[in-house]
């Protein structure tokens, strides 16, 4: 009994011992692929250390490509489009062409193009006796900022006049309530009229409708988003996301052809996680996605899609040749 123990137990040792050894056997070979979906195309390296394990890298990114948006001009901030902001925004346009002999467009076109792309490092593991199924996991890493908008060259113009408008409104507020002012009624060398000063009071600041603040109201009480153009007479917006994503998923590979063992095919799919819902800032650094209601048009669209993807659904198709094995 004394040696049927020391048997069993040295038996047992030796069979563990056995697949320990197949399942660490070091035969790595080296793949080299290319792979298009979700993430874009893209280029792989990748080795299959064992029956066990596999390790790939690399490099996807997404075409340029653009999409369209676009945003009206009014007066005010009721985050209306009626009869009478339209009203409003023709009087007011006509005094800016007037002074300065531009004319201003009501809309904004946009102009919004992808900046996503990714290193990635992920291990696969076998765990079937078939050899073609695998469990993946790993990370993409790339810029945080994955996609911007910008207003087009050709709106440049109408943006100056907005920004020029705004500044002139600035200074009118000034002389007419601000006690303390050093204007004196007089800017740029000139004394606007009192009708005409008081026409742009009650019209109020020229700028974009985006949408509403769903948890406050601007600095008197309207809870509007109005975008004015920036420092450099533009309108942005970024989206952005984790840099550091996560990854899990599951794939298949095979032959292409049974008669060359060298090429091969493999299908993923799996979740990126990206650090929850996307988030978009203009340039004033307001959120839209979860810090907007009710926003307009086709930026209205493109925010209710991006507001669902809390994580980021993967599938790929790679095509690889065994450079050696």
């Amino acid at each position: 009994m004394k040696y049927l123990g020391i048997t069993t137990v040295l038996a047992a040792a030796l069979s563990i011992g056995n697949v320990t050894a197949k399942t660490f056997d070091f035969n790595p070979d080296f793949k080299v692929g290319f792979d298009a979906g979700t993430t874009g195309t893209g280029i792989v390296l990748e080795s299959r250390i064992n029956d066990m394990f596999g390790v790939r890298t690399g490099f996807d990114w997404v075409p340029h490509f653009e999409f369209p948006m676009q945003f009206t001009i009014q007066v005010g901030k009721d985050g209306k489009q009626t009869e009478e902001s339209k009203s409003k925004f023709n009087r007011l346009a006509g005094y800016l062409e007037d002074m300065t002999g531009f004319k201003i467009d009501q809309h904004v076109d946009m102009i919004g193009e992808p900046n996503f792309y990714n290193f990635k490092l992920l291990v696969d593991v076998y765990p079937f006796n078939n050899k073609k199924w695998y469990f993946t996991a790993g990370f993409y890493a790339g810029p945080s900022v994955i996609g911007r908008a910008y207003n087009r060259t050709e709106d440049m113009t109408t943006l100056m006049c907005v920004a020029m408008y705004n500044s002139i409104y600035e200074k009118v507020w000034d002389i007419e309530y601000n006690e303390d002012s050093e204007l004196d009624g007089v800017f740029l060398g000139l004394e606007l009229p009192p009708s005409i000063n008081q026409k742009i009071l009650e019209s109020g600041r020229m700028g974009m409708y985006v949408g509403d603040y769903n948890d406050r109201t601007d600095q008197d009480g309207n809870p509007a988003y109005i975008m004015e153009p920036d420092g450099d007479n533009m309108v942005k917006a970024e989206m952005k996301v984790d840099p550091f994503r996560p990854y899990i998923g599951a794939g298949y590979n095979g032959l292409i052809d049974k008669k060359n063992d060298r090429l091969k095919f493999a299908i993923d799919c799996g979740i990126m996680f990206w650090g929850g819902t996307p988030k978009v800032y203009t340039h004033d650094g307001t959120e839209i996605i979860m810090g907007l209601d009710n926003v307009i048009g086709q930026v209205g669209k493109y925010t209710d899609i991006a507001r669902r993807f809390k994580v980021f659904p993967m599938l790929n198709l790679s095509v690889s040749y065994t450079l050696f094995k």
